[in-house]
């Protein structure tokens, strides 16, 4: 309450009791005696009690206090919540204003202010930055009762940084709500879900990545409660002398975000409503906005009841003509385009194939996409406006339809005989892409999951044609292949025994350490989808780790009816994605588990990240009670990935990478044992380090490098392998972290011993192979006392998992490689100089079934050290870099 200026509450307190306010208008604080009924709902709901509410009995939304960090910014202040009231349908991100396309000047809000009237309820913000005072203004009435009025005023107050665009960022990370560019005034220019690439490091692609719409549709996901957002724009003005003039905007979207900017000056050439180009932008160190002008920005955000484009272009278009149709496939998607190929929306069927939309008058084209490679087209015009036109049937015909085995648990991957790969399953039937790239819905994977669960399916479409099957349960498991044939209209049975367990692995249990659904802001995978995804991998422990937001993954198993096949811990993902405060270089993620859920907090108690030292994260972390088990993920790139949060490249505060050739007393690395002012703890401070996330083993490399340098130097840190999955098309639950426990089954679970099991170092890594390593009597994480010693090592896995080579590390030094087969014991007699540490790793091709089942993937599995004590004074004291490194520190990129 504090950062809010008392005047403007006194306001709103004035406003709160008019008795001409429609009691629908509510545009209040969020305290804990109204929290329940101030609470949007939904997978992506964040807000809690001290944030800001509004809503007109229709739509309701949530505005953060500015002392809540944002996913941009450790400031809040900004539209984080939005959906219909009681239908728990929030699938909204972030709406965030930023000047100059830099996210260094998104506004910092320090004040609120919260009225309403006989018309409308409103909520504003006021920040400053570089000398500009941003004021923007959320508004909802009853006459637009499915529309938030969103009004954005800048003018400049004090000398600053000179100001060439206002704009905002609307969030929607790895496509989690699929973007669908119109531009209203004149469609032959809109793009739909189909967007040009941009690269940051060339001119001439960010050129061209610039879009002129006025309009971005979100389309919520699949199997999640229905909802979809229109950001609608309806003027840019600059206010200056007594005139008012028009200014020209233009878009960019990507992956994770779009970005709508308006220039602050008229340009000198070319069309308001046109994308720039290298002439407009020419124009930008010449535009500045002086003491008496202002710039206006007013939009509009359309919520829809169903997760398409038209929900929202039928709002837009309540006057224009309206076409009906019917469909023989409801789960069909139907995309309008006009004659000339240019998107203007995209229909949804009802549950009984009806559909209904509206268009202006024009000539179009309609595209028809269904599940089995199933499409047709038909061209149709619209010639009255104000008339009700009906479209002919839409027949798809029946598809090929195959009937799952049941009872069963495991995957199922369907491979064309044809050689054109694996079948694909739950394609949203959008076709969002960005330049080359298909973005992925959160329920399209290659394979379908079984787990015996009442939501598994019962059958599923496949093109006519003949397959093999290929099922796996995890690699403690029999796989097995057959072949099948499917044709079109008629459905074929498969039928599969259960899948026998084959390894067994006593005194252990299967863990994935980092897991997403729908309920993390960068996902849409429903959280029940994901739970069945968990137990058809055969893994049993699964930690929820949902992006900067507590969720409890137990009610979603409850649901799933799968509670005898896996156990779960609540844990957290915090993000750090600000470049800026105290962390211009951003401080990586964290996951911490177990951790608790704290009802009406704000992301159920998620800590800040954002802008922060790590070192001042993990002291929050540690003040908790109990204090979790902290992970650092993935430290380093893999191929692909961005080095932004990857903390190992950047080390959060100097911009240069960790160098495990260099002493933790050297420049750039000893940033990393600076000890805080307060807390005095270090940036180091952390318990594990996700040595694998996913397949790559370039990355496992990279990030191997860097452990080997740490331990030698004294850090003991636990290594864990997890996948890091946020859809289904990601598998989840490989690679997996293997703890070790007396009790190691389900019924005998318990979570304190797991966690200091996990603690101490009891742990392997693995995309398939088991182990059993000892260094005479010590066990990894234990510690041997004696200069000589004899490694034991023993291999398991199912038959299919190829296993080739075992080889052994002192030190992080290779000091032997052999051939192993599964179930073979080996051993290596060892002699050692001084206090040491020793690590295991087994390795095979990718071939045969392993590689049909896990594409990308190669049989791995690491171990964590089994420390020596040579002096004999009961402890492992750490050697330091050797004169002369080893390999694995000078070279990562290279396999061993």
């Amino acid at each position: 309450m504090t950062r809010c200026c008392i005047s403007w509450i006194c306001g709103a307190l004035l406003c709160l009791s008019s008795p001409l306010a429609d009691a629908n208008l509510v545009a209040e604080r969020i305290s804990a005696e109204n929290f329940a009924t101030h609470h949007v709902g939904g997978p992506d709901a964040d807000a809690g009690i001290g944030d800001w509410f509004l809503s007109n009995g229709v739509l309701c939304a949530a505005i953060s206090d500015p002392a809540h960090e944002s996913a941009l910014s450790p400031n809040g202040g900004v539209l984080i919540d939005l959906g219909h009231c009681g239908a728990a349908n929030d699938q909204w991100t972030v709406l965030q204003p930023i000047l100059n396309l830099s996210q260094s000047l998104v506004i910092p809000i320090t004040q609120i202010l919260a009225g309403r009237d006989s018309t409308q309820a409103w909520i504003r913000t006021r920040g400053v930055i570089a000398g500009i005072e941003v004021s923007t203004t959320y508004a909802v009435d009853e006459k637009t009762p499915t529309a938030l009025s969103v009004s954005i005023r800048a003018r400049r107050v004090e000398a600053g940084e000179r100001f060439f665009s206002i704009g905002t960022v609307l969030l929607h990370p790895n496509g989690q709500t699929p973007a669908f560019s119109l531009l209203r005034s004149d469609l032959e220019a809109s793009i739909g879900f189909a967007y040009p690439a941009s690269d940051r490091n060339s001119i001439l692609s960010l050129l061209r990545s610039l879009v002129a719409s006025d309009l971005t549709v979100l389309v919520g996901g699949d199997e999640m409660p229905p909802i979809s957002y229109g950001v609608a724009r309806i003027s840019t003005r600059l206010v200056e002398g007594g005139r008012s003039r028009p200014l020209a905007s233009f878009s960019v979207t990507g992956m994770h975000f779009t970005a709508s900017n308006t220039f602050t000056k008229p340009l000198w050439f070319g069309r308001d409503d046109e994308a720039p180009g290298v002439l407009q932008l020419v124009q930008i160190p010449f535009m500045d906005v002086g003491a008496e002008a202002e710039l206006v920005s007013e939009s509009r955000i359309w919520i829809g009841e169903r997760a398409d484009v038209s929900s929202i272009t039928d709002q837009i278009w309540a006057s224009e003509a309206r076409l009906r149709g019917t469909i023989d496939d409801p789960d069909a998607r139907i995309h309008i385009d006009l004659a000339s190929g240019a998107p203007v929306t995209e229909i949804r069927p009802n549950e009984d194939g009806s559909f209904a939309f509206r268009l202006p008058v024009g000539r179009y084209r309609a595209s028809v996409l269904a599940s089995a490679n199933r499409k047709t087209t038909f061209d149709f015009e619209v010639s009255d406006s104000t008339g009700e036109q009906r479209l002919p049937p839409i027949v798809l015909g029946r598809p090929g339809s195959l009937r799952l085995p049941s009872p069963f648990i495991g995957r199922l991957v369907f491979l064309n005989q044809n050689g054109s790969g694996p079948v694909r399953f739950d394609d949203d039937l959008l076709g969002f892409r960005i330049g080359d790239i298909d973005v992925a819905s959160g329920l399209e994977a290659p394979f379908v999951n079984l787990a015996n669960s009442p939501i598994d399916p019962a059958r599923v479409s496949l093109p006519p044609g003949a397959y093999r099957v290929v099922a796996i349960r995890g690699p403690e498991y029999e796989a097995v292949e057959t072949t099948i044939k499917i044709h079109a209209g008629e459905e074929t049975t498969l039928d599969l025994a259960p899948l026998v367990r084959v390894a067994e692995t006593p005194g252990w249990i299967s863990a994935d350490l980092h897991v997403h659904s729908g309920e993390s802001f960068d996902s849409s995978l429903p959280q029940p989808r994901q739970i069945v995804a968990f137990a058809a991998s055969g893994a049993e422990v699964l930690v929820a780790t949902e992006h900067d937001r507590i969720f409890d993954p137990r009610p979603a198993i409850a649901l799933s009816q799968l509670g005898d096949q896996l156990v779960s811990i609540t844990g957290v993902e915090i993000t750090s994605a600000f470049e800026g405060g105290d962390a211009p270089y951003t401080s990586g993620h964290l996951n911490a588990f177990p951790v608790e859920v704290q009802t009406g907090r704000y992301r159920g108690g998620a800590p800040a990240f954002e802008g922060r030292r790590l070192r001042d994260a993990l002291a929050d972390m540690r003040a908790l009670e109990p204090a979790p088990f902290v992970q650092l993920n993935h430290p380093r790139p893999g191929p692909g990935r961005a080095s932004s949060d990857t903390y190992f490249s950047h080390l959060g505060v100097v911009g240069d990478p960790f160098d495990p050739t260099k002493s933790l007393h050297d420049a750039p690395n000893s940033v990393l044992t600076e000890a805080g002012p307060i807390h005095s703890g270090r940036d180091l401070d952390y318990h594990g380090v996700e040595l694998m996330n996913g397949e790559s083993l370039l990355q496992y490399r990279r990030v191997r490098a860097d452990w080997f340098s740490l331990m030698l130097q004294g850090e003991r840190i636990v290594a864990t392998a997890n996948s890091d999955s946020h859809r289904l098309g990601v598998l989840v639950g490989m690679p997996r972290t293997y703890v070790q426990l007396d009790d190691a089954t389900l019924d005998g679970f318990d979570e304190d011993r797991f966690i200091q099991a996990l603690r101490e170092g009891r742990a392997y890594g693995s995309t398939g192979p088991q182990l059993t390593v000892r260094l005479d009597n010590a066990g990894l994480g234990e510690l041997h006392s004696s200069k000589t010693g004899t490694l034991h090592v023993r291999v398991t896995a199912a038959p299919w998992i190829p296993v080739a080579e075992w080889r052994a590390y002192v030190n992080g030094e290779l000091v032997h490689r052999a051939p192993i087969q599964i179930g073979q014991d080996v051993s290596l007699a060892l002699v050692f100089e001084g206090d040491a540490f020793v690590t295991v790793e087994v390795e095979g091709p990718a071939e045969g079934l392993y590689r049909d089942a896990l594409p990308g993937f190669i049989p791995f599995a690491f171990t964590n050290p089994i420390f020596v004590d040579v002096d004999g004074n009961g402890r492992f004291d750490p050697p330091g870099l050797p004169e002369i490194l080893p390999t694995t520190l000078t070279n990562p990129d290279e396999p061993d």
